[in-house]
């Protein structure tokens, strides 16, 4: 099945409609959503389709007691979802492309892991947490195809075999310096610490070169300008720390994910759109999220091996 943005949202309402939470109101706003174009109808039959296929199992006699992730003094919420059903799901609809390529990258990281590797022509890689990436050495090059996730690079000077990395459409040329490479779903930034880097795509490899102490960010479909290094941010992972400056919730849940492995899905736009600052401790994901729901006006909550999330009103 195909991951466009409106199959994500199709699986949203799917998620909402069978969770035992949905009111008429939200009945009235999918109505709505399917109604305003015929790509939306098709996107939500096709998730439905999925869901009658995959079929529905015994509920169990006692329902599933959820207690949201927000603060004391929010009521324990109950669910009656079954649950093989709903890890079927999650397996066959929300789990990301590329998901499976831990079991046969040549390196990768579980959600929480961070790792360094010495690789035979001297370099060291840091692999972040839910990092995966493939490595190869050929007569002329070195090169590195980053599936997902983040690592750190030192690479070993060899002015005869330039070391290349991959990441989603940003292709990354060097000899010998160091930098980081943050990929996530279609998003991939490049910050530069030491020496500096060639930056392009397929196309154009060598479409910007990037400095010490620059960054420079893929979004939409286009590589964005060079901008001056937020090393603090960017790179505070290395020093088992999380720092958002301003950051969307939904950014801030991608880069979550590493160091749990629950997955997230949002349940409206205006939720994934909700700026987040802070500093919080890379191996306590938990005080993220207590942080996000003491302070933010939304709703948390957790099931087996899933966080929904929704603004509260």
């Amino acid at each position: 099945m195909s991951h466009s943005p409106l199959l994500a949202q199709a699986r949203e309402w799917q998620v909402l409609l069978n969770s035992g939470r949905a009111t008429a109101a939200d009945q009235e706003n999918l109505d709505a959503w399917r109604n305003a174009a015929p790509e939306h109808e098709q996107a939500m039959r096709q998730v439905e389709d999925l869901w009658a296929l995959l079929g529905q199992v015994e509920r169990p006699a006692e329902p599933a007691v959820v207690t949201p992730i927000a603060s004391r003094r929010r009521r324990v919420a109950r669910w009656s979802v079954p649950l093989a059903s709903a890890a079927l799901l999650l397996l066959a609809l929300w789990l990301p492309q590329g998901t499976w390529v831990g079991l046969y990258a040549d390196m990768h990281t579980a959600p929480g892991e961070r790792r360094e590797v010495q690789l035979e022509d001297g370099s060291t890689l840091t692999l972040n947490g839910d990092t995966a990436l493939d490595w190869r050495v050929s007569g002329d090059r070195r090169e590195v195809h980053l599936y997902r996730g983040e690592a750190d690079f030192q690479v070993a000077a060899d002015s005869t075999r330039p070391f290349l990395v991959s990441a989603g459409a940003m292709r990354i040329r060097v000899t010998g310096t160091r930098f980081d490479v943050n990929h996530s779903g279609d998003r991939v930034d490049l910050a530069v610490t030491h020496g500096h880097v060639q930056v392009g795509t397929a196309q154009q490899p060598n479409a910007l070169a990037v400095q010490a102490g620059q960054q420079v960010q893929w979004r939409d479909g286009d590589l964005q300008a060079v901008q001056p290094l937020d090393a603090q941010q960017h790179l505070a992972w290395q020093r088992g720390k999380l720092v958002f400056r301003d950051r969307p919730l939904a950014e801030v849940f991608d880069e979550l994910e590493r160091s749990q492995g629950d997955r997230v899905v949002f349940l409206d736009d205006q939720a994934r759109r909700l700026q987040v600052t802070g500093v919080f401790p890379l191996d306590d994901p938990d005080a993220v999220l207590r942080a996000v729901a003491d302070t933010l006006p939304v709703r948390l909550v957790r099931l087996p091996g899933l966080i929904l999330v929704s603004a509260r009103d």
